[in-house]
């Protein structure tokens, strides 16, 4: 799903409904075309995430609320102090079933699992919750184990999490969002700071950073510092962000159509 489409879902659960001219007003700022955005919110009705409750008058669908839910699952890991348990999801789904297989593997990943053989995957933390209300809404009762063990031979050393997980890739990730946060976040919003502090442009940088966010979360595992390497800034980044995210429940002034999206 683009990042766009997850927005608009994130929008439609602060306020009931929303014309399409108000996510055109809202994104037109920040740099989509207007077609473009109803072509988004025409594809998104048709896939069954939001719901048009008249002509161009939109409403978040079950569907929607049950993506953004998996979405916020993932919880904050970086400041957990970690047992030394592992955690194994054995998986085998019949190849008429490849979507349904596809789909919770690429849940499992953007939970924070890393790939360890052909259909074992393992995580440092305990999302057995998460987890078995994805099988049990996905009906994969039958297909899948979930075990929690300590690892007697071969364990998962610094180097291993680099190829189980792709550590390489989310440090690049981390450090062009860093360098986006100081270059264009930061500057642009103390010029909204020192000028009119126009809400639409507030709000919009709020968008931004709200993705930011998302992106990383979805993509960063979280591990345990013993397995990271000795460089990673994951922790500082995200904490940062959000503190900038946090901050703009003060900024958008309360009178503003925007202030009911923050809160």
């Amino acid at each position: 799903m683009l990042s766009i489409e997850k927005q608009i879902l994130f929008l439609l659960t602060k306020k009931r409904c929303m014309h399409a001219k108000e996510l055109v007003q809202i994104y037109t700022k920040r740099g989509y075309k207007e077609q473009s955005i109803r072509n988004v919110l025409s594809r998104m009705k048709k896939e069954k995430y939001i719901h048009a409750e008249e002509r161009s008058l939109y409403s978040i669908m079950d569907k929607g609320e049950q993506f953004l839910s998996f979405v916020n699952r993932k919880p904050w890991q970086y400041d957990v102090d970690w047992n030394r348990k592992w955690y194994f999801v054995h998986f085998e789904v019949p190849e008429p079933e490849r979507i349904r297989r596809d789909q919770f593997r690429l849940q499992l990943l953007q939970l924070g699992f890393g790939q360890l053989y052909k259909s074992v995957y393992v995580s440092p933390w305990d999302y057995s919750k998460q987890l078995l209300s994805w099988i049990h809404a996905a009906s994969m009762d039958e297909y899948v184990t979930i075990s929690e063990a300590s690892i007697l031979f071969r364990d998962i050393t610094p180097e291993r999490a680099a190829d189980i997980w792709p550590l390489a890739d989310i440090h690049r990730l981390h450090q062009e969002k860093w360098q986006w946060y100081q270059d264009e976040f930061v500057p642009a919003l103390n010029k909204e700071i020192r000028g009119r502090m126009d809400p639409l442009e507030l709000f919009v940088l709020y968008l931004h950073v709200g993705e930011v966010i998302s992106e990383i979360s979805l993509r960063d595992p979280m591990l345990p510092v013993s397995l990271l390497p000795h460089d990673w800034m994951g922790h500082h980044v995200i904490a940062e962000l959000y503190r900038s995210f946090q901050s703009f429940a003060t900024l958008i002034p309360s009178s503003s159509d925007y202030y009911q999206f923050l809160v």
